[in-house]
């Protein structure tokens, strides 16, 4: 009888061997893709300059002799500058609307208890293009946005008065929009 078994293990190790010599593969392959959609997005994405509060851009103290001629402040980032990253490559409008106080292209108002005082928002640091919305031509466009986040100044003039006005904090809020 061991006879018999040894030639069956052997049989059994002959038939298995010969299987794995005549095994064959089959190969396929599948994509992989990531699609990146165009888009912007207020801020860096961390550290300074994150988020959608741009801060306040502020004239900071006015005294009667400053009011008599024009004042120019330049914002900064989380003082006013946007701060912007988006997709390489985007053609991007930046919008800023005339505030909540009744503004337009020719001037925007500060108000404190329906008093005002007249400001304008410029893109350049001479002050002669106004910073304004697509709709009258007065937007920033961007034609190919770069690869890296990008801060632009916003430049002001506070316009100059004869009179002083009340003492007080004089605000408004400027909507910007971005489209793409």
């Amino acid at each position: 009888m061991n006879g018999r078994s040894t030639i069956r293990i052997s049989l059994a190790a002959a038939l298995l061997g010969s299987g794995a010599a005549h095994a064959e593969t089959v190969s396929s392959s599948f994509a992989v893709n990531a699609r990146i959609e165009t888009g912007c997005a207020f801020g860096a994405g961390g550290g300074a300059g994150t988020g959608s509060d741009l801060g306040v851009l502020d004239f900071g103290p006015v005294t009667l002799p400053d009011l008599a001629s024009a004042r120019d402040v330049a914002s900064s980032v989380d003082a006013g500058s946007i701060v912007l990253t988006c997709t390489q490559g985007a053609m991007v409008s930046i919008s800023l609307d005339y505030g909540v106080n009744g503004g337009s292209s020719s001037v925007r108002y500060l108000a404190l208890d329906g008093q005002t005082l007249g400001y304008q928002l410029y893109r350049d640091a001479a002050r002669s293009q106004v910073w304004g919305t697509e709709s009258d031509g007065l937007a920033m466009t961007i034609d190919d946005f770069p690869a890296s986040t990008q801060t632009y100044t916003v430049y002001a003039r506070l316009l100059a008065r004869d009179s002083m006005p009340a003492a007080g904090t004089y605000t408004d809020t400027v909507t910007v929009t971005l489209s793409y």
